[in-house]
């Protein structure tokens, strides 16, 4: 098999050596993790233990990493008073939300009127 993976692979078996088998408490080797498959982003791997013989199954294991997850930011605009005062109030619940959508829904096609005007 190709050694595009290889690291991946070799981080697979680094991983299933720090778990014991259900049936004879021992290690799992790294002689009882086999690389079944690669395709692009995923390993496939079949793990027994050495010890007993007794298959712990198929691993299918993705080598791409995800990508991070952003925090929500903040609008940028907010000043620490203005954080500070939303943060004391209650969160918003599933209440709140059909409330405000029959509130939009009754304001009727002549919404625009009920926006302050600006100079």
């Amino acid at each position: 098999m190709g050694g595009d993976h290889l690291g991946g692979f070799h981080a697979i078996q680094e991983y299933f050596q720090q778990k014991v088998c259900r049936h004879c408490s021992r290690h799992f080797e790294q002689g009882g993790i086999e690389l079944l498959r690669q395709e692009p982003g995923v390993l496939v791997v079949r793990v027994t233990c050495q010890a007993c013989g007794q298959p712990l199954g198929v691993a299918i294991v993705g080598t791409t990493p995800k990508a991070e997850k952003q925090k929500p930011r903040c609008n940028s605009e907010w000043t620490k008073k203005d954080k500070s005062r939303l943060a004391k109030l209650p969160k918003i619940t599933y209440d709140d939300v059909l409330s405000a959508h029959q509130f939009f829904r009754e304001l009727g096609s002549d919404w625009a009127k009920h926006l302050p005007t600006t100079s």
